[in-house]
Protein backbone atom coordinates (compact mmCIF):
# COMPACT_ATOMS: atom_id res chain seq x y z
CA UNK A 1 0.00 0.00 0.00
CA UNK A 2 1.24 3.32 -0.12
CA UNK A 3 2.81 5.30 2.64
CA UNK A 4 1.87 8.94 3.85
CA UNK A 5 3.62 11.53 2.79
CA UNK A 6 6.91 12.34 5.11
CA UNK A 7 7.11 8.58 6.04
CA UNK A 8 11.12 7.86 5.22
CA UNK A 9 12.21 4.01 5.06
CA UNK A 10 12.34 1.25 7.68
CA UNK A 11 15.89 0.32 6.63
CA UNK A 12 18.56 0.83 8.92
CA UNK A 13 20.30 3.98 8.42
CA UNK A 14 18.12 4.81 5.20
CA UNK A 15 16.27 8.84 4.99
CA UNK A 16 14.96 8.68 1.70
CA UNK A 17 11.50 8.93 0.92
CA UNK A 18 9.45 5.30 1.18
CA UNK A 19 6.91 4.98 -1.46
CA UNK A 20 5.39 1.34 -0.55
CA UNK A 21 4.12 -0.01 2.67
CA UNK A 22 4.46 -3.65 3.45
CA UNK A 23 1.88 -4.59 5.38
CA UNK A 24 3.39 -8.25 7.45
CA UNK A 25 0.69 -10.35 8.98
CA UNK A 26 1.27 -12.04 12.70
CA UNK A 27 4.14 -14.63 12.46
CA UNK A 28 2.99 -17.99 13.62
CA UNK A 29 6.57 -18.84 13.48
CA UNK A 30 7.82 -20.72 16.48
CA UNK A 31 10.62 -22.95 16.12
CA UNK A 32 13.52 -20.05 16.29
CA UNK A 33 11.98 -19.51 20.20
CA UNK A 34 11.58 -16.01 19.46
CA UNK A 35 8.69 -13.98 20.92
CA UNK A 36 6.98 -12.48 16.95
CA UNK A 37 4.83 -10.55 19.63
CA UNK A 38 6.49 -7.67 19.34
CA UNK A 39 7.23 -7.73 15.64
CA UNK A 40 6.63 -4.76 13.59
CA UNK A 41 2.68 -4.46 11.53
CA UNK A 42 4.23 -2.48 8.89
CA UNK A 43 7.56 -2.17 6.74
CA UNK A 44 8.06 1.20 5.06
CA UNK A 45 10.56 1.00 1.97
CA UNK A 46 11.88 3.51 -0.50
CA UNK A 47 12.18 2.80 -4.35
CA UNK A 48 15.74 1.59 -3.85
CA UNK A 49 14.91 -0.65 -0.97
CA UNK A 50 11.79 -1.89 -2.18
CA UNK A 51 12.55 -4.27 -4.67
CA UNK A 52 15.47 -6.60 -2.69
CA UNK A 53 11.88 -6.95 0.02
CA UNK A 54 9.95 -7.85 -2.03
CA UNK A 55 11.94 -10.54 -3.96
CA UNK A 56 13.01 -12.15 -0.37
CA UNK A 57 9.41 -12.62 0.32
CA UNK A 58 8.76 -14.07 -3.15
CA UNK A 59 11.33 -16.67 -3.04
CA UNK A 60 10.84 -17.20 0.59
CA UNK A 61 7.04 -18.46 -0.34
CA UNK A 62 5.06 -15.39 0.71
CA UNK A 63 2.51 -14.11 -1.73
CA UNK A 64 3.12 -10.07 -2.25
CA UNK A 65 -0.30 -8.28 -3.07
CA UNK A 66 -0.92 -4.91 -4.39
CA UNK A 67 -3.94 -3.40 -1.74
CA UNK A 68 -4.46 -0.53 -4.42
CA UNK A 69 -5.67 -2.02 -7.32
CA UNK A 70 -6.15 -4.89 -9.81
CA UNK A 71 -3.44 -4.29 -13.11
CA UNK A 72 -6.22 -5.63 -15.43
CA UNK A 73 -8.94 -3.50 -14.33
CA UNK A 74 -6.33 -0.65 -14.70
CA UNK A 75 -5.56 -1.57 -17.83
CA UNK A 76 -9.39 -1.63 -18.51
CA UNK A 77 -10.01 1.95 -17.36
CA UNK A 78 -7.16 3.12 -19.94
CA UNK A 79 -7.16 1.58 -23.21
CA UNK A 80 -5.01 4.08 -25.11
CA UNK A 81 -2.09 2.75 -22.68
CA UNK A 82 -0.19 -0.37 -22.33
CA UNK A 83 0.28 -1.98 -18.71
CA UNK A 84 2.69 -4.28 -17.82
CA UNK A 85 5.30 -5.61 -15.16
CA UNK A 86 8.68 -5.66 -15.23
CA UNK A 87 10.74 -9.27 -13.87
CA UNK A 88 11.27 -6.97 -10.96
CA UNK A 89 7.95 -6.22 -9.77
CA UNK A 90 8.10 -2.52 -11.07
CA UNK A 91 4.78 -1.42 -13.11
CA UNK A 92 5.10 0.57 -16.23
CA UNK A 93 2.52 2.18 -18.77
CA UNK A 94 2.96 3.77 -21.76
CA UNK A 95 0.91 5.43 -24.40
CA UNK A 96 0.94 7.94 -27.73
CA UNK A 97 -1.96 10.80 -25.62
CA UNK A 98 -3.80 12.83 -28.60
CA UNK A 99 -2.16 11.08 -31.49
CA UNK A 100 1.34 12.77 -30.28
CA UNK A 101 4.44 11.33 -31.85
CA UNK A 102 6.20 10.76 -28.73
CA UNK A 103 4.86 8.64 -26.42
CA UNK A 104 4.64 9.20 -22.58
CA UNK A 105 6.08 5.99 -20.11
CA UNK A 106 5.26 6.17 -17.22
CA UNK A 107 6.22 3.51 -13.71
CA UNK A 108 5.54 3.42 -10.55
CA UNK A 109 5.44 -0.15 -8.01
CA UNK A 110 1.88 0.18 -6.62
CA UNK A 111 -1.49 0.11 -9.09
CA UNK A 112 -2.93 3.22 -7.29
CA UNK A 113 0.46 5.15 -7.97
CA UNK A 114 0.37 4.28 -11.56
CA UNK A 115 -3.61 5.19 -12.09
CA UNK A 116 -2.91 8.79 -10.15
CA UNK A 117 -0.09 9.28 -12.64
CA UNK A 118 -1.95 8.34 -15.62
CA UNK A 119 -4.62 10.43 -14.91
CA UNK A 120 -2.31 13.34 -14.52
CA UNK A 121 -0.72 12.73 -17.64
CA UNK A 122 -4.02 12.70 -19.33
CA UNK A 123 -5.00 15.56 -18.25
CA UNK A 124 -2.45 17.36 -18.56
CA UNK A 125 -2.14 16.41 -22.52
CA UNK A 126 -6.02 17.24 -22.98
CA UNK A 127 -5.52 20.74 -21.75
CA UNK A 128 -2.05 20.80 -23.99
CA UNK A 129 -4.06 19.85 -27.00
CA UNK A 130 -6.65 22.11 -26.02
CA UNK A 131 -4.61 24.93 -26.42
CA UNK A 132 -2.68 23.44 -29.54
CA UNK A 133 -4.94 25.68 -31.95
CA UNK A 134 -4.76 28.70 -30.15
CA UNK A 135 -1.34 28.74 -30.34
CA UNK A 136 -0.69 27.96 -33.90
CA UNK A 137 -3.05 30.35 -34.67
CA UNK A 138 -0.79 33.66 -33.53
Amino acid sequence: MPTDDNTTCDTRGCCSVARVRLVIPPSRFEADGVDHSKDPPTFDACEWHYPPVRDAALRNGHQVVDATGEVGQLAADFPAWTVFYSDAGRLYASARLNGSVQGTTLDAYLVGQLREQMEAAESQASAIWACAPAITER
